[in-house]
């Protein structure tokens, strides 16, 4: 099938090309960043309000940190615009935060301690100049079996408990709309397969995660 004398997918490519169409990618991707830099504090504050991490899954969000981590250290390496990927320099924080957060009220305050060293020292090396290509390729291969593990072991923690307990909606959703949003802009402006798939692959199942979450919401309502 061919639009205006062009395949669907070479029309988006050549509007993204484009000058508008370089514009309106470029304000898209911000608005993403944007979104994404909340997108984490509804769990954060959830989890402080309430002084509980019950039916947040530790393992899970130390994947989403690997994926994240993965992602801005690929985006660096072959210097995709920032609006194509910054969000996730956020997301690392955010979920440097959750994860120590976890380990705080689980009472192991010298591991979060430990965690947030090892990791910072992770992340340097990771981000030297001299750091083999095959290496950052190779992690940000593994982000996406992560992603997907990450997902699996919170639906799991979910589907054991019968119950959401601490784990934020709101931000399940706006992890939707990253997901989505970014498949839109990887297409356009980096064309790399690997981040398209990767984003692909991550919204699937962050749209699992939601509905799950909304199932045992309302299950939790009626039983109320």
């Amino acid at each position: 099938m061919e639009i205006f004398g062009e395949y669907p997918e070479n029309a988006l490519v050549n509007f993204g090309q484009s000058r508008h169409g370089s514009c309106l990618l470029t304000v898209l991707g911000y608005i993403l960043i944007g979104t994404m830099t909340i997108s984490q504090v509804p769990q954060i504050f959830k989890i402080l309000r309430k002084r509980s991490t019950l039916g947040v899954s530790f393992c899970s969000h130390l994947l989403l940190l690997q994926a994240s981590s993965s992602t801005v250290a690929y985006a660096i390496y072959n210097r995709f615009p920032f609006s194509a990927w910054g969000e996730h320099i956020v997301l690392m924080f955010m979920f440097v935060v959750l994860v120590c957060l976890l380990l705080q009220y689980n009472k192991r305050p010298v591991a979060s301690l430990v965690f947030m060293t090892v990791y910072i020292l992770c992340m340097v090396l990771l981000l030297w100049p001299t750091v083999p290509q095959r290496l950052v390729q190779t992690l940000y291969l593994l982000s996406m079996p992560a992603m997907v593990l990450s997902r699996v072991l919170q639906m799991y923690k979910i589907h054991r408990t019968k119950c959401t307990g601490q784990l934020s909606a709101t931000s399940s959703f706006l992890c939707i709309f990253q997901g989505l949003g970014r498949i839109t802009t990887s297409i356009l402006t980096t064309g790399d397969r690997l981040m398209i798939i990767a984003f692909a692959i991550g919204s699937l199942f962050n749209v699992l995660l939601f509905l799950q979450v909304m199932f045992y919401r309302r299950k939790t309502k009626k039983v109320a």
